[in-house]
């Protein structure tokens, strides 16, 4: 049967041209559904790679959350054992390729959810586990049961975007289908792909309809995603498409395709196949009683049509940015603007909207896309400051080598020592120092990727801080082998710099200390820290402010090959235990 669909898939490949017509443009409220609650699944891997404890999420394939409370329905084949050693000797492989020495092992009970925007990349999430299968139907259910760091969540904490489900009996030839899936590399975003209901396939032992053919195109990394119809409910999963669809490729990206390169490249152009919904109302309640009356009947989603295109473009715009899809909330509103253009709440909202986008991008260190959002914003409203200020920060960076927010991958491993613990919390990554003397460090500047001249900015940008101690910048950038700190205390209000003296094993005074309230308010709290170096020679801003300059302070020449860390001490003198969180920490190449 599968040999006589992928012959069919060669003849819709040459005849589709020919006889396919536009489709209008998806309704956007069924796609910021769909786009809210597919996810990417991935292993959690850990082990030592290089020498150093790691922990790695590899992709694996696509899942649907079907209910508030965090049950996923997904692919069986992706979760079995058989399935998770295939991946991970695809990462072994790759890793191999590389000259990367690993030793890996796999959380075979757990997986890393990963949610999407639908424009950028996957975000993990929280962690799930595997609560109920059916290998007859390839069907497997896992459930959310803790935050991205393994931090236990109960269901009632829950309140997560899901579909409803349809019904795959009632589709009929030629019923649109909408198919959700993230791609078999996992280096794109969530992909989407518009088809029609092309066939039915039946199978002994199963009552009803097996499989539902579509000419929507997936690649294997859209497996266990979601096909609905244009309401917006759940009516398949994606679960197979034909052996056409994958093409041996370039996938480690060395430049050839050779044995090394591990999977295949997705070309599109066959029949997927999906798993009718219906097929999988038994083991969704069979999962717990609480839902099995919620899954046992159909759901009904009800659109009402926009009254008109300003309408439209308004409950889209508006559902982008429910989503933090800053991009595609700019395209609606100015859709909006164009049906509107004396609307102030519209100008308002476009504006919102640009300064998100450019604020999202900037976090990522997309400085241009990100200073395009600010100027547009600025153009659409030039009465506010907002977008002009930040434009105006941004001014010196010709590019980000490195920018965290602490809301992604962590990078930093949490510890909780006797005196000093690291952590991430709501978004910041917060040190906590209770030894006298003592300072704790982190990387800013890359690994494998030290400054080699560039000049530069490391800016810290600071939350909240409290005790005796320091917030610091250390650089090992300096040709004479010197090491430098540039300390500022926001308890009292000063800066110095210190320089570590190898004979004593520490770091000494190698200035005095300066206050910095006189640059700015004596009443604003410390909300960052920049170390900007032009040809090795440093000028240090403290909430945007060169308070060297003020003083009239002389700074050594500490170079600009080499290392950066950020951190903390607490005072030698100190006795309340220091603590600082910061909100992003960035390194910039000076233009």
């Amino acid at each position: 049967m599968r040999e006589v669909v992928a012959i069919f898939s060669i003849v819709f490949i040459f005849m589709g041209p020919l006889v396919t017509s536009a489709r209008a443009q998806a309704d956007p409220a069924m796609l910021g559904r769909a786009i809210d609650a597919v996810v990417q699944l991935s292993i959690v891997v850990n082990g030592v790679v290089d020498g150093e404890e790691q922990v790695i999420w590899y992709a694996v394939g696509t899942g649907t959350v079907i209910a508030p409370d965090g049950l996923i329905l997904t692919n069986q084949h992706l979760i079995t054992p058989a399935g998770v050693d295939e991946k991970l000797a695809e990462l072994e492989s790759q890793l191999a390729a590389e000259g990367t020495s690993a030793d890996l092992r796999v959380d075979a009970e757990r997986f890393m959810v990963a949610v999407s925007d639908g424009r950028h990349l996957p975000v993990p999430r929280y962690v799930a586990q595997v609560v109920e299968e059916d290998p007859a139907l390839d069907l497997a259910v896992l459930r959310i049961d803790g935050d991205e760091r393994g931090e236990p969540l109960g269901p009632e904490s829950l309140a997560l975007p899901y579909l409803t489900l349809g019904s795959s009996e009632a589709l009929n030839l030629g019923a649109p289908v909408h198919v959700f899936g993230f791609p078999a590399i996992g280096s794109g975003s969530l992909t989407y792909t518009a088809g029609i209901v092309s066939g039915f396939l039946f199978e002994e032992g199963i009552d009803g309809t097996a499989w539902i053919n579509t000419d929507a195109v997936t690649s294997g990394g859209n497996s266990g995603g979601a096909a609905v119809n244009d309401a917006g409910a759940l009516i398949g999963i994606p679960t197979s498409g034909s052996a056409l669809d994958c093409r041996p490729g370039d996938t480690n990206r060395d430049g050839a395709v050779g044995p090394e390169d591990v999977g295949c490249v997705p070309t599109g152009g066959s029949l997927t196949q999906l798993r009718p919904i219906d097929l999988a109302r038994p083991l969704l309640a069979s999962v717990d009683a609480a839902i099995a009356a919620s899954v046992g009947a159909t759901a009904t989603v009800n659109i009402t049509a926009p009254a008109d295109d300003l309408t439209a473009s308004l409950a889209a715009a508006e559902g982008c940015a429910a989503r933090g899809d800053w991009r595609c909330a700019v395209n609606f509103y100015l859709d909006a603007l164009a049906d509107a253009p004396a609307d102030a709440g519209i100008v308002t909202a476009l504006y919102d909207a640009n300064l998100e986008l450019g604020r999202q991008e900037a976090a990522a260190g997309r400085l241009d896309s990100a200073r395009a959002a600010f100027t547009a914003a600025v153009e659409t409203d030039p009465t506010r400051s907002e977008a002009a200020e930040v434009l105006e920060r941004l001014a010196p960076y010709r590019r980000a080598i490195v920018v965290d927010a602490f809301d992604g991958p962590e990078h930093f491993i949490e510890t909780d020592e006797s005196d000093s613990t690291s952590s991430y919390d709501d978004g910041a990554f917060t040190l906590a120092i209770d030894q006298p003397g003592l300072i704790s460090g982190f990387p800013l500047s890359p690994k494998d990727a030290p400054l080699t001249g560039e000049d530069f900015a490391a800016l810290l940008s600071i939350r909240e801080a409290a005790g005796d101690g320091m917030v610091t910048i250390e650089a090992r950038t300096d040709p004479d082998g010197s090491q430098w700190v540039f300390a500022v205390d926001p308890g009292a209000q000063t800066w110095e710099v210190l320089e570590y003296d190898t004979g004593r094993a520490q770091f000494l005074p190698w200035s005095e200390a300066y206050s910095y309230a006189a640059a700015g308010n004596a009443d604003e709290p410390l909300q960052s820290v920049e170390l900007r170096v032009t040809d090795g020679f440093p000028l240090l801003f403290i909430n945007g402010r060169d308070v060297a300059a003020t003083v009239g302070a002389a700074l050594p020449d500490i170079g600009n090959e080499g290392s950066l860390s950020f951190g903390a001490l607490m005072t030698s003198e100190g006795t309340a235990p220091f603590s600082v969180a910061f909100d992003e920490i960035a390194l910039y190449e000076l233009s």
